[in-house]
Formats: structure tokens, sequence, C-alpha cells
């Protein structure tokens, strides 16, 4: 296994991208979740942190999964009513599969959210760890504040960046009602949109303890936008690989810290255009 990079090296090469493409920081975005998984997985200290929401996200992915794949033939059925025979009835199965393997991956980004909430007290410890492993040093704007607190704001925060999610991504369900090609737009689209919410959900923590309001925290996230997509598409392809996705919420926190520290830099930090930047 090769050796893992040097803390400072992670957020010096985030901070150089400020003047790259847009698909040089897309890529770099991209990267940023196993970079993520090779930090964590060479500091032992941080694992106690990753273990209690690694837990949180497989026990509520099995309960989410189980109602999805137990009803996904109620689901189709509200959406189009199942035929009583010829090919259009074997079409409506063909449906109802593609339905409950499209049910699935929107599992995977829906429990990413809503553990975000459930585990929000070790997750913001984690980032704390993080930041302090990558910095030497914390970012403390609310010093002074209690900790009951810090923890009912992010997990209000957890929880209006969850119903905004779901108000976007439950309407992309109406794609499956077109045969084929309608699973494959609603796969792609809700890959995209739950990228873009994973970046904001996983780098709050680190944006937070500078102090930033929400509006605040969204512009920054809008303002390096290719950057922050491009991290939460590659978290969320995390999700689709066995095993790796019910570890992905740690390193989801572990790579949205990164992201959140290069996001709070200041306004005269930000990037100069770019030629071929489009």
């Amino acid at each position: 296994m090769p050796a893992p990079l040097p803390p400072d090296t992670i957020l010096d090469d985030l901070h150089k991208l400020r003047d790259a493409s847009r698909g040089r920081r897309f890529l770099g975005g991209l990267k940023l979740p196993l970079r993520a998984a090779r930090f964590l997985a060479a500091r032992r200290q941080m694992w106690p942190w990753a273990i209690i929401p690694a837990l949180i996200n497989l026990a509520l992915f099995l309960v989410v999964a189980s109602a999805l794949a137990l009803n996904a033939p109620d689901l189709l059925g509200w959406l189009w009513s199942q035929p009583e025979a010829g090919w259009i009835k074997a079409l409506w199965y063909v449906v109802m599969v593609l339905v409950g393997a499209a049910s699935v991956v929107l599992t995977y980004f829906t429990v990413l959210m809503a553990a975000g909430v459930v585990a929000s007290p070790f997750n913001d410890q984690l980032s704390v760890i993080t930041e302090q492993e990558l910095r030497g040093q914390l970012a403390n704007a609310r010093a002074g504040e209690a900790l009951i607190v810090g923890i009912l704001r992010s997990i209000g925060i957890s929880l209006l960046t969850l119903v905004a999610y779901l108000a976007c991504i439950l309407p992309l369900l109406l794609f499956h009602l077109i045969p084929g090609v309608g699973s494959l737009i609603n796969t792609v689209l809700g890959t995209l949109i739950s990228g873009v919410f994973l970046s904001f959900e996983y780098s709050d923590a680190a944006l937070d303890r500078q102090g930033l309001r929400l509006s605040e925290k969204i512009g920054r996230v809008r303002g390096q936008l290719d950057l922050a997509a491009g991290f939460g598409v590659g978290t969320a392809l995390l999700l689709l690989i066995p095993v790796v996705n019910l570890l992905t919420m740690p390193i989801a926190v572990v790579g949205g810290t990164m992201l959140g520290i290069e996001l709070r830099r200041t306004a005269t930090e930000s990037r100069r255009p770019c030629p071929d930047a489009r």
C-alpha cells in the first residue's frame, strides 16, 4: 500500500486547484474521497469515531432498503397499475425490477444524508480530529458556545439539507415511467443532485467552525461548485461499491472537512479566471 500523503500536501493541492480549469477542479474533487480514505486508514486514533457512524449507516440502510424492497410493487402500482395480461404485463415487471434497483441506489444516497442527522455528534468530533491532524490547530470562531447549541445547530442544518434533498430527488421517480431510459436518467440526475447535496452536508462542520451563517455556507459551496460537486459525485460513486458503501460516511466526513477548509478560505484568496475554464 502506498505511503499516505502528508496532510499539508492534500490541502496545498486543493488550494493550487484554484488556478486550474473547471474540469481539473472537478477531477480534483472526484479524487478527494479516495485521498480521505487513505488519510483515515493511516490514523488508527480516528477509527473509533469512524466506526460508530459506519454502524449507524449500516443500521439505517438495512431498515430503509428492506422497506423499499418490500414495497417496490406498491410504489410502482401507485404510479402505474399492474396490467392483467399480455406483453404490457411483462413490461410492467421489467419496470418493477428497474424501480427496485434504482430504489436501492436512492437508498444509499438518502441514508447517507439521513444518517448524518443521527450521527451528527460523532461526525462533528471526527471532523474536529481531522482538522487538527491536517492543520495542527482548529478554527474556533464559536469558542465559548455551549456544546448542546452547536449539536442542535448541526442537526438542524442536516435536517434542512435532508428535506431540500428529498424535495429535489423524489420527483425523479417519475422518470421510471419511461421504460429503460427512464431509470438511466433517474440514476444520472440523481447522482449529480446527490453529489451537490453531499458536498454541502459534509463540508458543513468545517465551515461552521469558521462561524459562517447558512447563507454564507451555501455561497462558499456555490462559489467553488466544480470542486464541491466533484467531491460529492466521488462520494456518491463510493456508495455504488458493495461493502465500501457502508464505510462511506466517515470517509465523507474526513473528505468533507478537507473540502470545507478549502471552501472557507477568504475571498481575497479566490481563484483567478482561467483562460480555458468555461
